[in-house]
Formats: C-alpha cells, sequence, structure tokens
C-alpha cells in the first residue's frame, strides 16, 4: 500500500510540473516537425513566452532519456494535461500516448529506506544528428578555437622564433621554432595562438585574462637546447614570429546543453564584441565579465541593456544618470573562470561594450 501511495504521489508531482497557459505564446502551435537547421532555442521560442523556461516545460515528460535531444523528423506536441500544459515528443499516438507515456515509460522501485528511483528508458540514436542548442556555424569558432588564458601563463608560453628559411610567416606544412618550456604533455596537442587584447573588469579594475586567438594546430619535433621545432598541421591564420605554443585544452565542448535563466548570476558587463567589431547584433558573439567562478555555465541566458548614460540637465546643469535600455538576450556557450562567451539571440538596437547583464525578466523577447 506504500509503495502504491509513493508512486501516485509522484506522479501527480510530475503532472503538475506542466506549465501554466499564461506562459505558453498565444501563437503558439499545437504541433511542430523539426527540420534540419532548427535549434532548441528557436523551437522553445515558438511555444514558449520565455524560451528559456523550456527545461521545466519539457522534462515534464520522463519518457525522454535526455530531454534535450530531440531530432529531426521528431514532432513537438502541445499537450493540455491536469490544467497544465508539455511539450513533448510525439511517439505516434499524439497527446493521448504523452499521458501513456508519463504513467508507463517510468520503472519505478521502492528502496528500503522509502525512496523510489526513477529508471528512464533509454533509446539509442546517432548524436551526430541531434539538433543543437544554438547555430553551430556561428558558434563552431569559438568553441575549440580562441580562449582566454591567465595573462602570466600567456606571457610565459614558448614563443616563434623564426620559421623555416628565416621567414616570417609560415603556412600549412612548414616548420616553425619555438623558445621555451614545452607545457604539459597533452593528448589533444598542441595549437600556436597569438596574443589579444587583455579584459579589464570595468567595475572593480580586476585583470580577468588575456584573449588567445586560435592560429594554427602544430605537431612538436626535435629540441635543441631552449628551442622546439614545430610542423604546421593545419592553419586558421598565417603564423607570426612570437605567437605562443600552448596545449589545447582536453576538455570536449558539447552544444546541446539546457538553456536556463542566469538568476544565479549577479549582473555584470559586455567586455568585448568578438570579431573585431563595434558593434553587435543578433548572432554575435560577445564576452562578458562573469565566469565559472561567478557560477555561469553553458546554457545560462542573459538579458542585455544599455548601460545608463550620465548626462547634465539642461536646466540646472545637475547630472542625471538616464534608464537603463532593454536590448535583447544572449547565451553562454562557453565559459572560463572569470569571463564568459555568448551568443547573442535576439537584439533590439546594436549591442556594445560597457552594456550590462542580468538575468532575463519574464516576458523579456
Amino acid at each position: 500500500m506504500k509503495k502504491k501511495i509513493l508512486l501516485a504521489t509522484l506522479l501527480a508531482s510530475l503532472l503538475s510540473a506542466a506549465t501554466g497557459a499564461d506562459e505558453i505564446r498565444a501563437d503558439a502551435p499545437q504541433h511542430y516537425t523539426v527540420v534540419k537547421g532548427d535549434t532548441l532555442w528557436d523551437i522553445a521560442a515558438r511555444f514558449l513566452r520565455d524560451p528559456w523556461a523550456w527545461p521545466a516545460v519539457w522534462q515534464a515528460n520522463p519518457a525522454i532519456h535526455n530531454p534535450h535531444l530531440i531530432y529531426p523528423g521528431n514532432v513537438i506536441l502541445l499537450c493540455t494535461i491536469d490544467a497544465g500544459k508539455v511539450l513533448a515528443v510525439d511517439a505516434g499516438e499524439g497527446c493521448a500516448g504523452v499521458v501513456r507515456a508519463l504513467h508507463d515509460a517510468q520503472v519505478a522501485t521502492v528502496q528500503g529506506d522509502g525512496v523510489v528511483r526513477l529508471e528512464p528508458q533509454i533509446q539509442d540514436m546517432d548524436n551526430s544528428t541531434v539538433i543543437p542548442t544554438l547555430p553551430l556555424r556561428t558558434i563552431l569558432p569559438y568553441l575549440n578555437e580562441g580562449r582566454v588564458v591567465d595573462s602570466e601563463d600567456l606571457r610565459t608560453a614558448p614563443y616563434v622564433v623564426a620559421g623555416s628559411d628565416q621567414r616570417l610567416l609560415s603556412g600549412t606544412g612548414d616548420s616553425v621554432f619555438v623558445r621555451g618550456t614545452i607545457p604539459a604533455s597533452s593528448t589533444a596537442g598542441y595549437a600556436l595562438y597569438h596574443p589579444g587584447g587583455a579584459y579589464i573588469d570595468p567595475d572593480t579594475g580586476e585583470r580577468l585574462g588575456v584573449q588567445a586567438d586560435y592560429v594554427a594546430r602544430v605537431e612538436l619535433g626535435a629540441k635543441e637546447e631552449s628551442v622546439t621545432s614545430a610542423r604546421i598541421l593545419s592553419m586558421k591564420e598565417v603564423v607570426r614570429n612570437d605567437d605562443r605554443l600552448l596545449a589545447l585544452p582536453q576538455q570536449v565542448v558539447t552544444a546541446v546543453f539546457t538553456p536556463e535563466s542566469s538568476k544565479t548570476v549577479k549582473p555584470g558587463r559586455v567586455l568585448r564584441i568578438l570579431g573585431g567589431v563595434d558593434h553587435g547584433g543578433k548572432y554575435s558573439v560577445i564576452v562578458i565579465n562573469r565566469g565559472e567562478r561567478d557560477g555561469v555555465h553553458q546554457g545560462h541566458v542573459f538579458a542585455l541593456y544599455r548601460h545608463g548614460s550620465v548626462i547634465d540637465d539642461p536646466h540646472d546643469s545637475q547630472l542625471l544618470r538616464l534608464p537603463r535600455v532593454y536590448e535583447g538576450l544572449a547565451m553562454a556557450f562557453r565559459t572560463f573562470p572569470s569571463v564568459s562567451y555568448l551568443l547573442v539571440l535576439k537584439a533590439h538596437q546594436p549591442v556594445i561594450v560597457g552594456d550590462d547583464t542580468q538575468a532575463p525578466q519574464s516576458g523579456d523577447d
């Protein structure tokens, strides 16, 4: 009897996880067929006023092993269950099948201490076709190439002193010579980076790191005293003298992650728009002064605001700060200790350095 009561309570809590009707867009479709090129953010925005609320709604369906893995051809249903709304993949029986899945697709066992354990069924599919959270073509250059490193680490890193035949510029297949202590062996290999600008916190003056722009991947060769030869395997830019050698990071960066409000992260500022431009718009990559130490992780969504300017009142010359102006939304897709890369998803006006970031409010679009 105790097991039945616990299981009934569990199922009731799952059903109650469905979102209220006020969170659904007025023009939300009853179903949508996923196509190649879609992103999780785009799909969520079709149904919800706040796309970052997708996890709470989607995970109300425990039939999906990983609720953030969907594929081209999947049909997303908007179902009403117990006066709430649920988004789920159509298994072929429509919303009736979704309701049945909530009850039947879970294997619940009661442990000796009375704790219910859920064991969702696993569906093996080729992850190469999975719908990403963000447009891969836009963020791919920033996922495994450019990075932010400690300024001292970059300053003391081995550096290119010459190319083969004393050339100043080198390309794929050429060898260059690097002077300095080679970093610890990395199974991911080594790459050359060009030192970029430093990131300084505009509010505290703290040095947050230095941008290291990816140049080329290399294979190390013979060493003579403090100089090591390195053959260029592939390149993004021409290799120049003074480019720095770093071990490639070993972590795998995924493009499929959970969109989530950044309400646990304190407000911050935009430090840079990557790509050598002064203004950013939709699908621009920006850098903010909040990182892993501040609790930022992949999928965090931030609202962007134009920092209020200070002006003179023409009547009494009193200094006045203008109210902030809402600009749009951006999502973190790569994090470092003190800064993070964000992709701008919506921009009502150009994004500039110095703009404010904070957790989005319901209805921001």
